[in-house]
């Protein structure tokens, strides 16, 4: 499966595209509308955005119309146009979910009857955009149905308050013939294990685009890699490629305990240059090296350890952001 973020994302972009071909009609500029549809993504959902404004919408608004007065004086005679593209992002707020509304016929009549866009629309147009944008709704709603089963569930782990380690609950009905022991013996199998963390990555973008959608940029998660798949070229592509997205890169990161990282330093290192976030647990085998630990978006350091002291009593020295176990 390709990356959910990433598919979603092209997804409201052709939505988006589709909406103002309709309303524009003949007066559609790709070139125009393009720097609209580009900043309305990096805001909206990658939290991308030069204005400090705590207001979302204020901040979204702020953005545009930078893009509006760039356009404006990049292209003289076309002040109409220019502006009825950035009218009709107002509308876009609602669609997509930014600000709540309760009737979508009310929302439309408002569209449709707003001075401040100077355009014309046909009884034909009016049905069509209520049919897309219906369409589109219905989309969204299943879309996530995809990623609800009773068969397995996300559950997390408290580091800080929006930082957690996440892992992948079952309620499958095994069979009572076999014990816990066989039961958790074959759960945590490198095969089984790859295929959990597989599925725990797909859940947890489809948590992490839920929660940006919502508006939502403040959680971080910490997932377990098999180590296992370092050693399996074309398995470990198709896992990375459901990360392959700067959002995701930034929100799932990739837990490798230290005595694997000491047999893996070049590959964990490459993961890490391919702007992976990584996470390094130490364990009993650290050796109080600092010298890489800076490589890493997280060091998670064990109190029962004897060099948790050393760590604490270090932090500049390390020089990246420390979790306690």
């Amino acid at each position: 499966m390709d990356c959910i973020f990433s598919e979603y994302v092209k997804f409201v972009e052709n939505f988006l595209i589709n909406y103002y071909k309709l309303l524009l009609s003949t007066k559609y500029e790709k070139g125009l509308v393009k720097p609209f549809i580009d900043k309305y993504i990096d805001v909206r959902y990658y939290n991308e955005s030069v204005v400090k404004e705590n207001n979302f919408t204020d901040r979204l608004n702020k953005e545009l119309n930078n893009i509006a007065k760039e356009l404006l004086e990049e292209n003289e005679g076309k002040e109409d146009k220019i502006k009825n593209i950035f009218a009709l992002f107002s509308y876009v707020l609602f669609i997509d979910g930014c600000i709540h509304y309760s009737d979508l016929n009310l929302l439309l009549k408002t569209l449709f009857s707003d001075k401040n866009i100077t355009l014309e629309y046909s009884d034909a147009t009016k049905k069509e955009l209520n049919s897309i944008i219906r369409e589109y709704i219905n989309k969204k709603v299943s879309f996530f149905k995809l990623f609800s089963a009773e068969e397995f569930y996300l559950k997390g782990r408290k580091y800080t308050n929006n930082i957690y380690h996440i892992d992948l609950g079952q309620n499958c009905n095994i069979s009572k013939l076999y014990s816990d022991y066989a039961v958790e013996k074959a759960y945590n199998s490198d095969v089984v294990f790859e295929n959990r963390t597989y599925l725990t990555i797909l859940l947890c973008s489809a948590k992490i685009l839920s929660e940006v959608i919502s508006l939502d940029f403040s959680k971080t998660y910490i997932v377990d890699f098999p180590v296992s798949l370092l050693d399996k070229p074309k398995k470990i592509i198709r896992f990375l490629k459901a990360l392959d997205d700067d959002m995701l890169r930034t929100k799932i990161c990739l837990k490798f305990m230290y005595k694997d990282y000491k047999k893996n330093k070049n590959e964990i290192k490459s993961l890490i240059n391919q702007d992976y976030s990584i996470c390094l647990e130490l364990d009993k085998t650290y050796d109080v090296d600092f010298d890489d630990l800076f490589l890493f978006s997280y060091v998670i350091v064990n109190k029962k350890y004897k060099y948790y002291d050393i760590i604490i009593n270090n932090k500049e020295d390390v020089n990246t952001n420390i979790l306690v176990e």
